[in-house]
């Protein structure tokens, strides 16, 4: 099997393994799965996985990879199941991403690199010209911002003596920048949900971060609206 394949559907069975899934909705296992994507199961057990794949949502982003990954997906799939993969990968492509990678050091902050705008002043810089500047350490904290469609997201990285960090969430309508209540906000490690809060005031903190790699989604009701990729290293 392609290595691309063995690390998809490792990476699909640690994430079904860290959910609470209900008795009569079991995921298909780690050798199950290889059979379905090589063609191996018996027709009974491929229906079986293909009607889960309809109703799973997890399931289905793996899928979307899958497809991704190969040019040709697995033959006579459900057309409800062809739909909500087309579905998943338009979703996903839409979703918008800002990306941080920062040093911790005992007295200081240093970005390495970042997709966002960063805080200089009174203005927002792009890391480019900071770069260009010969700019790259900040003693206390890195403002970063990021505007995407209807929202403008701003992070806030606070420096707790180099061994950890505060995070801080602002996230603001791109036309009023009035702040966004009622939204969803999730910190991840290693695909586990660490801590996960609704919005209700003007800011959303996460205290005392290790320094590590992690996701933060931002999500309303319906959907995921944004994603932070956070590498924070010592």
């Amino acid at each position: 099997m392609p290595n691309q394949l063995e690390k998809l559907i490792k990476v699909a069975y640690k994430k079904w393994k860290s959910e609470h899934l209900k008795a009569d909705s079991v995921h298909p296992d780690e050798e199950a799965w290889a059979c379905f994507l090589e063609g191996r199961l018996t027709q009974e057990e491929n229906e079986r996985i293909k009607t889960h794949l309809i109703s799973c949502d997890s399931c289905a982003e793996v899928f979307v990879t899958q497809v991704r990954l190969k040019p040709q997906p697995v033959k006579g799939l459900p057309e409800e199941l062809l739909e909500r993969v087309k579905n998943l990968v338009v979703s996903e492509d839409k979703l918008s991403v800002v990306e941080i990678v920062i040093m911790l050091k005992e007295k200081a902050l240093e970005i390495l690199s970042t997709t966002g705008d960063v805080l200089w002043g009174e203005e927002f810089v792009p890391a480019p010209v900071l770069r260009s500047r010969q700019i790259k350490e900040f003693k206390d904290e890195i403002t970063i911002l990021k505007d995407f469609k209807d929202i403008r997201v701003e992070v806030k990285i606070e420096n707790k003596l180099g061994e950890a960090f505060d995070l801080i969430i602002f996230v603001k309508d791109k036309q009023t920048q009035r702040i966004i209540k009622d939204l969803r906000i999730t910190l991840l490690k290693d695909d586990l949900e660490l801590e996960s809060y609704l919005t209700t005031c003007d800011k959303l903190i996460f205290e005392h971060v290790l320094a590590g790699k992690y996701i933060v989604e931002i999500s309303n009701i319906e959907n995921k609206i944004a994603s932070i990729l956070l590498d924070i290293k010592r």
